[in-house]
């Protein structure tokens, strides 16, 4: 299973949160999530040829005790996080990530580069963060 994703305008979207109404099971109800979580919904949706609606119904089913759009996050980082265990294991790669770690960042360089090209950096200082 190959799922091509182009990140090269995340940097122009903003990052406040946006509503859209989603029939799960038999009622309509909103959710509040990022353009980008929006996004990556939609593909997925689109790579496993179901709607969105019928993705929430099924994340809703399963979801336990935490809301609709937090179930719906966490949904989404996995799948992902699972597409690039897949990719791991076809290429017989048994480390933590698809790339080796460099000096200076705790993590891979693909850490970096979402750092440096999907979060822009006045959305981390927004955010109440502090880099020094």
């Amino acid at each position: 299973m190959s799922v091509e994703f182009d990140l090269s305008s995340e940097n122009d979207k903003a990052s406040i949160l946006e509503s859209r109404n989603v029939t799960v099971g038999n009622k309509r109800t909103s959710m509040r999530l990022e353009p980008q979580m929006w996004d990556s919904l939609e593909k997925i949706a689109r790579t496993e040829g179901v709607t969105i609606n019928s993705l929430c119904t099924q994340i809703d089913l399963r979801r336990g005790p935490v809301g609709l759009t937090s179930a719906t996050r966490v949904f989404i980082i996995s799948y992902f996080r699972h597409l690039v265990r897949q990719h791991e294991i076809e290429r017989g790669l048994n480390g933590p990530g698809l790339v080796p770690r460099i000096d200076g960042l705790k993590g891979a360089s693909l850490a970096r580069w979402v750092l440096d090209t999907v979060v822009p950096a006045h959305e981390l200082g927004r955010a109440g963060r502090h880099r020094g």
